[in-house]
């Protein structure tokens, strides 16, 4: 076992000194570490110093610095390696729960909402806020803390946006736009600004910030894209063709109400509960935007009573369907081409009973 002198004792606390580490308590650890591993290993023939040089990079990858750093990451931030452990897992399952509820989704599987669901709000929730915390502690830069910190936030706003379009969910639209325009016009030149004047980065700069921005400018692009006039046409079309066959099928049954009895009771009930259907349904198209869902009740109500008639004259045939989709959150073009076809099946039912009994 080998004894210390007072000039190695020395030595050895100088030499930690001398290559960076200034805590007082971590020298003093380093040097009883140290002494210890030469009591226990070193061989009485054994020159001190050379065993000394062979022993010291157990310690270190680089230099012996790198211990003081590594302490006063842990001094600042305590749960810093179960943080970023935290964050490779969140990350992986992110990846799968990703990939899954893209397949889920692709094939209309069960679960494919639950684990979109999951995927977004680890990602945007969990990933994102820890990544935002790690890098304050890696970087050195205030700028860059904040400037950082600034784009995560934004990318926190634009997935929250993109989950929110994939569930179909309100306030959607907002969410994404704004983090698009605050990203790509705001963040992007800040980045580029902040970073362009130090040599060292300018060109990992010039590259992030032409990738960030043509990223950004596709997303902002897709924000705006609309119908295409051709389809705008078209849907005029459509639209059109449906106006007149309905004005069409209600003049041809006002000429047959005429020479019909319509005091009969039958044709007097068919013509109350069609014309109920019809007026609900043009309530809802002119107040869509600002009634509440009395129009929708009312129309479901009136739908089911002539559901009934139907049935009461053995015609289940000509009933018409109470469709889920007719709710008031479904999106508006959905919504008037149902009105319409329940308003025409209404208008055809009404035909061809007063054909049948004039």
């Amino acid at each position: 076992m080998h004894k210390f002198t007072e000039v190695e004792i020395d030595f050895i606390l100088a030499d930690i000194k001398a290559n960076g580490v200034d805590i007082e308590d971590l020298q003093y650890n380093l040097l009883d570490h140290i002494c210890c591993i030469i009591e226990n290993e070193k061989s009485d023939n054994e020159d001190f110093y050379e065993f000394y040089k062979k022993i010291m990079p157990r310690f270190f990858k680089k230099d012996l610095k790198e211990i003081q750093e590594e302490t006063e990451i842990l001094l600042k931030f305590k749960n810093y390696y179960a943080m970023k452990n935290t964050l490779k897992i969140t990350g992986f399952t992110i990846t799968v729960f990703t990939i899954l509820g893209a397949f889920l989704k692709s094939f209309h599987l069960p679960g494919a909402g639950v684990v979109i669901i999951l995927a977004g709000g680890l990602f945007s929730l969990v990933f994102l806020p820890l990544l935002i915390i790690l890098k304050f502690r890696d970087e050195e830069s205030k700028t860059d803390k904040w400037v950082f910190s600034l784009g995560f936030l934004l990318a926190i706003i634009m997935t929250v946006g993109i989950l929110f379009k994939l569930m179909h969910w309100p306030y959607a639209n907002i969410l994404m736009f704004s983090g698009v325009i605050a990203f790509t016009f705001t963040y992007v030149p800040l980045y580029y600004v902040t970073r362009i004047k130090r040599p060292e980065l300018k060109f990992n700069t010039i590259v992030n910030s032409v990738l960030m921005f043509a990223c950004g400018g596709m997303l902002f692009a897709l924000q705006n894209l609309g119908y295409s006039s051709k389809t705008n046409n078209q849907q005029e079309i459509y639209e059109e063709y449906y106006d007149q066959k309905i004005e069409t099928l209600e003049n041809t049954n006002q000429e047959l109400y005429n020479i019909i009895d319509t005091n009969k009771i039958e044709i007097s009930v068919l013509r109350k509960y069609s014309r109920a259907i019809i007026q609900s349904i043009e309530e809802i198209k002119q107040e869509l935007n600002t009634k509440g869902d009395d129009s929708f009740k009312d129309l479901q109500a009136n739908l089911t009573t002539y559901n009934d008639y139907m049935d009461k004259h053995s015609l289940a045939e000509k009933k018409i369907g109470l469709s889920e989709l007719l709710k008031k959150e479904t999106q508006r073009k959905i919504l008037d081409d149902i009105l319409d076809h329940i308003q025409l099946q209404v208008l055809n039912n009404e035909n061809s009973l007063l054909n049948k009994w004039s």
